[in-house]
């Protein structure tokens, strides 16, 4: 990372801090009159200092913090059916967004709005922390990462899976139908043909990831762009209209299927990222204490174990603000 890299994940490292702070001053059964007047004239001297706060009242509002009779009338009125159904969570959090900051115009005014609202109806899902594997109908191998949302359609002339959010991991098995139905993942960029493989995707607004460790896969834009067969051994990045070039694929990547992750030489800030997808919440890396590395098997079942052993065995601290906003930072040094 060049120094103005650096410094600029510093400064929004510290914003972020900053913003996390002032939210717990304000929560704080304490709070006077003169902590609000003098929170509004931080948010607002700077556009970086409001776009902190709102992703701080982001990640909040997946723990239904935030306040408000407002909320708890959009709430109730969810009715007594969705209160039973899995996906009430996901409904809080949407209209938890669409009450604070304004976020909910950015929500819904994504490109990929549809795929979205597919994604919180989806016959398969699993929630932050959990995976699950599945036996398909012909016979072959689902895994679903955390936080994973899709659809499963055989019909006569196709074998398919929607993937809507996530990550999925598929042993495929040999059609018992004749002629032998194309096996096809769809995701937001395109269409992922399988040819008789084992193979990984891993989807994110931006971007696809696809992981092939058997056989072959075909890749094919939805906007065009060409088509392209990635052999085992590789991985590429695909978005809606281009295809990236393949690169070694790390054979430690699929550890979570056995619910752990692996790293080997990974970068602490890359670590975290990772560990952040199975815990709720904020999980931030202080930019001094990117740089480290890791290597072992870290244990899914508990995120926070993980946390106190890289505090055990790295010259680091995890510093909590809130339940849901942890950082890994530099142990002060010792006197």
């Amino acid at each position: 990372m060049n120094s103005a890299r650096r410094a600029d994940a510093e400064s929004e490292y510290l914003v972020l801090q900053e913003a996390a702070e002032w939210f717990a001053v304000l929560r704080a059964d304490d709070a006077a009159l003169a902590d609000q007047l003098e929170w509004q004239r931080w948010h607002d001297a700077s556009p970086s200092h409001r776009a902190a706060w709102r992703r701080v009242e982001a990640v909040s509002a997946e723990f239904q913090l935030l306040p408000g009779e407002p909320a708890r009338i959009a709430l109730d009125e969810v009715g007594p059916r969705a209160r039973n159904d899995g996906r009430r969570a996901a409904i809080k959090g949407v209209m938890l967004l669409c009450l604070t900051a304004g976020l909910g115009g950015a929500v819904f005014g994504r490109r990929d709005t549809r795929n979205w609202l597919a994604g919180l109806n989806a016959q398969q899902g699993t929630r932050v922390g959990d995976i699950r594997q599945l036996v398909l109908a012909d016979g072959g191998a689902l895994w679903l990462n955390t936080n994973t949302s899709l659809d499963i359609d055989y019909t006569p002339a196709l074998r398919r899976i929607a993937l809507y959010s996530g990550e999925i991991l598929i042993t495929t098995a040999q059609d018992s139908q004749q002629p032998a139905r194309p096996l096809v993942v769809d995701v937001l960029h395109g269409r992922l043909r399988a040819l008789g493989t084992r193979f990984t995707v891993r989807t994110s607004a931006d971007a696809t990831l696809l992981s092939v460790y058997e056989g072959k896969v075909q890749v094919e834009p939805r906007e065009g762009g060409g088509t392209r067969i990635v052999a085992a051994g590789a991985q590429l990045r695909f978005d809606a209209a281009s295809i990236g070039q393949p690169y070694p694929l790390d054979d430690n990547a699929t550890a979570w299927t056995e619910h752990r992750l692996m790293p080997d030489q990974m970068r602490l800030d890359d670590f975290l990222a990772e560990l952040s997808r199975y815990r709720r919440g904020h999980l931030g890396c202080a930019p001094e204490v990117a740089h480290l590395r890791l290597v072992g098997s870290y244990p899914l079942a508990d995120t926070d174990r993980i946390l106190a052993a890289l505090a055990a065995t790295l010259p680091v601290r995890v510093r909590r603000l809130h339940d849901w906003w942890v950082t890994v930072e530099a142990a002060p040094l010792e006197k």
